[in-house]
């Protein structure tokens, strides 16, 4: 009955087993060496910094082009400007406006005071000068 004693899943009935002792050859796989993992260690190191450089100069493109696209923009909108304000001046500089608004702030024409620089003849040739 001492089966039970300790419990019955804790007990050995053959006490007599024989162990065989076997040698075993393990085999140790030389590591890499030194030198090599210093190589891809560079190797590797090259890479990532190409690729950081790249991504930097992709940015910077990036930004040029942004920069760009704004200056195109700022152009053409001061372009635009540019076209109503020669419109402007062009109506501005216009004798029929010119004489209406001078009449309209009380001044008279005299034709007599009107200098002339360049007026073409009847012969066709340039006078220099001014008349009366």
């Amino acid at each position: 009955m001492s089966y039970y004693y300790r419990g019955n899943l804790a007990v050995e009935l053959e006490k007599n087993h024989s162990r065989k002792k076997t040698k075993r050859t393990i085999k140790i796989k030389p590591s890499i060496p030194t030198g090599e993992k210093l190589l891809y260690l560079l190797f590797i190191s090259i890479i990532v910094a190409g690729a950081g450089f790249v991504g930097v100069r992709y940015s910077e493109i990036s930004q040029y082009n942004y920069e760009i696209q704004s200056l195109r923009k700022e152009i053409r909108i001061n372009q635009e400007k540019n076209a109503a304000l020669q419109l402007q001046i062009e109506q501005m500089s216009n004798r029929d406006r010119i004489v209406a608004e001078a009449e309209k702030m009380g001044m008279v024409s005299n034709p007599g005071s009107v200098h002339v620089i360049g007026q073409n003849d009847s012969t066709g040739k340039t006078k220099t000068g001014m008349t009366n």
